[in-house]
């Protein structure tokens, strides 16, 4: 690699940077292209050079924010401990996340943004993809559950999955995350029951 394309490689690193720290801070919809001009040191001309568009580097964004919680999540449940205690180690790693003011799905308020990134095609790629992830690896503690004689043989992974995506959609529902801030406790308390239910 020349100087050249090391300098616009370095370039594009302080764009996303710049990009990123905003819409984390934010979200998406109130971040304008000046703003990330501005915060990386660059023009808006560069950035569009490099990127094309805001949404672009939004997409980026959501699929970097994605694939970080769910390594975050997954190094959380260390392992050596039993199917309660990982399960209960995830649960609180849930209610920080809501206590830290961030939708859980995506660590970030760019799900919330008004955006028309909800219906963007790319962007519902890379959540179906993260869900999949998260549901085998929900699974897999089930699985470990069953095997300490905590959770109900006869649940079908059918079911399984159903109940994880109507429990997980809890956390970024606007109205709901609002509850969550006002009791401290509450993500806690859903857990125990999320639980009580898988328990034969």
């Amino acid at each position: 690699m020349d100087g050249f394309e090391r300098r616009k490689e370095q370039s594009k690193e302080e764009i996303r940077k710049a990009a990123w720290e905003l819409f984390s801070q934010f979200g998406v919809d109130r971040v304008s292209m000046m703003d990330i001009a501005n915060k990386a040191g660059v023009s808006q001309a560069t950035i569009y050079n490099n990127f094309g568009s805001k949404d672009a580097l939004a997409r980026e964004f959501v699929a970097f924010a994605v694939e970080s919680l769910n390594r975050s999540i997954q190094s959380t449940i260390a392992t050596g401990r039993t199917y309660q205690e990982k399960m209960e180690a995830f649960f609180q790693f849930i209610s920080a996340m809501v206590a830290g003011g961030k939708p859980a799905s995506a660590g970030n308020p760019v799900f919330t943004s008004s955006i028309d990134l909800q219906n963007d095609p790319e962007i519902k790629n890379i959540r179906m993809k993260a869900g999949e992830e998260m549901s085998v690896f929900l699974l897999g503690l089930i699985e470990e559950g069953r095997q300490e004689g905590q959770v109900n043989l006869e649940i079908s992974e059918q079911a399984l999955r159903i109940y994880f995506t109507v429990f997980m959609d809890m956390f970024v529902n606007p109205e709901l995350v609002s509850k969550f801030h006002q009791h401290s406790g509450l993500v806690m308390e859903l857990g125990s029951m999320f639980m009580s239910g898988l328990r034969k």
